[in-house]
């Protein structure tokens, strides 16, 4: 039987006739009867015994009843949450993100979902972009959608640019740097640095940036995540070049006495991408997510804005 066979059965079972069944599901009379006649052939049951216009359920149709009802329910259910993920007001969404993303941007999204489109449950993950690539490659990960900065696709692998993170020098208070809004980092070539390890989009970047300034930056300490840079320079180890996000995020845990923000000459920045499988594409509660990504996103600028000279 298949789930038109239920679906009939289950009416008339319910109703009592036929010509009830028909009027509760919307079809004509002989097409209930039928598709009865039709789930009684792959049956090779009789179920119901058919007297002076009326159809009597036979002692297997009332066992059957049974699980047409229990199969009835789920399939309400199963209508509901479909109805209730197209409306974005259910489900479950999954999300992987680098740390930097993790520390304030991925919060406020999450809050900014959970306001406009309640009852959804959340899987949560903080994960290098290599590392979130790879659980996508195989199909195997436990989310759905990554975000990460830089450019990336794959074979597996699909990416939606969400904006632009704008690069930032980031000193310690009280250093002698040059004035004005902008520092040209040719400026800064006897300075120590804290550096990130090579692979990632913000090192990348950083390594064209001194290329094309021409000098080698004195390293004083090398770190695996942004933040730890923020709080190296914090104590005075030296200066770094942060995206704009982790330093919101710095920012926010007042310590804007304690560093000193300025814009790069050139302003470089770098792609803010959301990842997913590109066999799976993107579900709708995922979709909806990633609005609510780039609307936490865009106030980034509006907070960082205000530290800038």
């Amino acid at each position: 039987m298949n789930y038109r066979h239920i679906e009939v059965f289950f009416a008339v079972m319910t109703c009592g006739t036929v010509t009830e069944a028909a009027r509760q599901l919307g079809v004509s009379q002989p097409s209930v009867t039928t598709t009865l006649q039709q789930a009684e052939a792959r049956l090779g049951l009789t179920l119901f015994q058919r007297e002076s216009g009326r159809l009597i359920p036979t002692a297997e149709a009332k066992t059957l009843y049974e699980e047409a009802s229990r199969a009835h329910e789920a399939l309400a259910s199963f209508k509901t949450l479909a109805k209730r993920l197209q409306l974005g007001h259910g489900g479950h969404v999954r999300v992987a993100s680098i740390p930097s993303i993790s520390m304030e941007l991925l919060p406020d999204a999450i809050g900014l979902f959970h306001q406009k489109h309640p009852g959804f449950n959340f899987s949560v993950s903080t994960l290098n972009t290599e590392d979130i690539l790879a659980q996508l490659n195989t199909g195997g990960g436990a989310f759905d959608l990554g975000f990460t900065f830089g450019n990336l696709d794959g074979e597996y692998v699909a990416s939606q640019r969400l904006g632009e993170t704008e690069l930032l020098a980031v000193f310690p208070a009280g250093w002698d740097i040059p004035a004005g809004k902008e520092i040209d980092l040719a400026d800064l070539k006897e300075m120590a640095h804290v550096a990130g390890f090579a692979g990632t989009a913000l090192t990348k970047a950083c390594q064209t940036l001194f290329l094309e300034a021409g000098f080698e930056p004195q390293i004083a300490a090398r770190i695996h995540t942004h933040h730890l840079a923020g709080r190296l320079v914090q104590r005075r180890l030296g200066y770094t070049i942060l995206d704009s996000v982790t330093v919101r995020a710095l920012l926010h845990e007042r310590l804007g006495n304690m560093l000193v923000i300025r814009r790069i000459k050139g302003n470089p920045s770098l792609p803010v991408i959301s990842i997913f499988s590109s066999h799976k594409g993107l579900s709708n509660a995922a979709r909806l997510f990633t609005e609510c990504f780039c609307e936490a996103y865009r106030k980034i600028d509006e907070s960082v804005e205000k530290w800038l000279p």
